[in-house]
């Protein structure tokens, strides 16, 4: 949860780290009144050892090289020299600085796991209280951007050696972990911390507090509330510790144990969508009776949409007025920009189904819609693979050139090559200008320079490594896929790449398979038939309404309405302090994939595949992509 309207934040700080900054910033001066030179601290040797003139020298060449690649945004050139410091010369004075640049460029690839190990590395070769630690803790936390409580521990463990730049970073950080944190998660992460916990612990601790006195859990709740006043909480932080030991919650972080939400959707419409209304709303009505436990009583209030946007509005609005926490529903894009338009406020909407949620304002969120994510997942697996050239290909939709352009400016920052974006009209089954101008711009002065003609495949392998990217919804496949292969981007060794709609289920069941084998493109964490959430469902779905569960679409309506009521949990029924818990959601388990809301969009947590023989298979160094902030 992370709560709205705070008034003016104030740095957390121990009364010790005070006097050390106030010493910082006053500078040190020798008894004339001139500076001191400050001597820097020791270089981080990674591994024992000597080495001749000649290795040290070529160990600071390729450290030299790393530090202007990360200068120019090529983080795999980075990695690579940095990798070669550490196995050649990991005694060498280069081998610290090698290690802990290697970190930040890994996180910047979306290699956050080996980040976080590599920051793990360098911060077991530093001294207790070494300034540099600070650093790598925010780097760890925001590698850790899909998981709050570990990104809290990195945060909490943050010493008082850190410069005042980074206790705000970090403070800020700290707010929205805790914030997006149930109480025992919360409590399991402050405790876990324990005596190794720095100046921003009063932060965590105090909302600790906050949260259990909310719980009527009054002892505990005054013992954390003294420990953030002993560990130096000031401004807001250090009110709401007054406040607890007083018996009194914050304005606004008072809990409510039932509430309302809302459910507009098509039964009187068509009879094929009122079927499909009828199941998301089964889905829906499973998550509201089950997801808060038995401490909260959740009611849905049903509205008829008639597949009709104007009655869509009308009940929105009705909804509101009415005082409902959130609504669920709106299943196509004009019935979600209809209703979310008819709003006097920010009540929160999500759909299950809507694609263009960036087209309904404000508060407004779809579970499909485009994966900016997935594209630069992409891009940064195309840069891996050191592809000299990059075209596009993708549908003249709002979300299609949102996943372009994040492709593309992954792309630039990777220095890989884009030479062309081909554009064509939603909707078109037919794509030889886009398809040839794509192939041309990737291959034409190759086949020139090499006297090929289209048919010749005896020498593919000279051709420089190329690939055209799709970013195309999944009915665009069943069209797309065989004019490809018809106009000869197999024979010129061309790689596809593409995102999800490449790996729907229906996609590769309904395209002839040799059509999408060998497809580098993009799946959900967590999606898939008999995965954990998948089984979960299964099993509530068949308990609470006693029959089998037949086909997925409940499991939509019931991970729309689990994203709201994630951020109801906190008993907080006020839409801004809803769209607030929204924004800090990380990491949500569903049924049909792991969820986050990253920049005010719903976003599912993505690995890279290659599909083979209809199957998605998650490439060997796996790419794994959790949502950042």
């Amino acid at each position: 949860m992370r709560v709205a309207g705070r008034v003016a934040r104030t740095r957390i700080a121990s009364g010790r780290f005070l006097c050390l900054v106030v010493v910082a910033l006053s500078g040190c001066r020798t008894t004339s009144g001139s500076p001191a030179a400050a001597p820097g601290p020791p270089p981080v040797v990674v591994s024992p050892g000597g080495l001749t003139a000649g290795e040290r020298r070529e160990a600071e060449a390729l450290l030299a090289e790393a530090r202007a690649s990360f200068e120019a945004r090529r983080f795999f050139d980075v990695v690579r020299a940095t990798d070669r410091i550490l196995e050649r010369f990991a005694a060498s004075e280069a081998s610290g600085e090698a290690l802990r640049l290697g970190a930040e460029a890994r996180l910047e690839t979306g290699d956050a796991d080996a980040a976080d190990a590599a920051a793990a590395r360098y911060l077991s070769l530093l001294p207790p209280d070494d300034a540099r630690a600070a650093g790598m803790r925010l780097l760890q936390a925001r590698a850790a951007a899909g998981d709050s409580a570990r990104a809290l521990d990195r945060l909490l463990r943050i010493d008082a050696s850190a410069s005042v730049s980074e206790l705000e970073q970090g403070a800020e950080a700290t707010r929205n972990a805790a914030d997006a944190l149930d109480l025992e998660e919360l409590r399991r992460v402050v405790d876990g911390v324990g005596a190794a916990a720095g100046p921003l612990a009063p932060l965590a601790e105090v909302r600790l507090a906050v949260s259990l006195l909310g719980g009527n859990r009054l002892a505990d709740a005054e013992e954390y509330a003294r420990r953030a006043v002993r560990g130096g909480a000031t401004g807001e932080e250090l009110a709401w510790a007054e406040g607890v030991l007083r018996g009194e919650l914050p304005a606004g972080r008072g809990r409510v144990t039932a509430f309302s939400i809302g459910l507009v959707l098509p039964f009187g419409g068509p009879p094929a969508m009122a079927d499909f209304a009828t199941l998301v709303a089964e889905g829906v009505e499973l998550a509201a009776a089950t997801v808060l436990g038995d401490d909260v009583a959740v009611t849905v209030v049903a509205r008829d949409a008639e597949g009709d946007p104007e009655v869509a509005a009308q009940a929105v609005a009705e909804l509101e007025a009415d005082g409902v926490a959130g609504i669920v529903g709106l299943l196509q894009d004009e019935m979600l920009v209809a209703g979310a338009r008819a709003r006097a406020g920010t009540v929160p909407i999500v759909s299950p189904t809507a694609r263009s949620a960036d087209l309904a304002g404000a508060a407004a969120y779809s579970l499909e819609g485009p994966e900016p994510d997935a594209a630069k997942a992409i891009a940064r697996y195309a840069a891996s693979r050191a592809f000299q050239r990059i075209a596009m290909v993708y549908p003249e939709t709002p979300g299609a050139r949102l996943e372009a352009d994040a492709f593309e400016a992954m792309a630039e920052s990777l220095g890989m090559p884009l030479v062309g974006r081909f554009a064509y009209d939603a909707g078109a089954t037919f794509f030889e200008p886009q398809i040839l101008a794509a192939r041309d711009a990737l291959r034409k002065d190759e086949i020139a320079a090499l006297a090929l003609s289209e048919d010749d495949t005896l020498r593919m392998e000279v051709l420089q490594p190329a690939a055209i990217f799709l970013p195309i919804p999944p009915e665009d496949v069943e069209f797309i896929a065989p004019q490809l292969i018809h106009f000869g981007l197999d024979t010129l060794a061309i790689e596809i790449l593409g995102t999800s709609g490449w790996t729907d289920a229906g996609t590769l069941e309904a395209v002839a398979e040799r059509l999408t084998t060998g497809v580098v493109a993009t799946a959900a964490v967590g999606g898939r038939p008999g995965d954990d959430g998948d089984a979960r469902f299964r099993q509530a779905y068949e308990e609470f309404y006693r029959r089998s569960l037949v086909g997925p679409t409940p499991a939509l309506g019931y991970d729309a309405a689990l994203i709201l009521l994630a951020a109801l949990r906190p008993g907080r029924i006020a839409p801004e302090q809803v769209n607030a818990a929204l924004a800090g959601l990380r990491g949500l388990q569903g049924a049909t994939g792991v969820w986050s809301v990253v920049d005010g969009r719903v976003s599912r947590s993505i690995q890279v595949v290659r599909i083979q023989d209809r199957v998605p298979v998650p490439e060997p160094a796996g790419f794994p992509v959790n949502p950042k902030r």
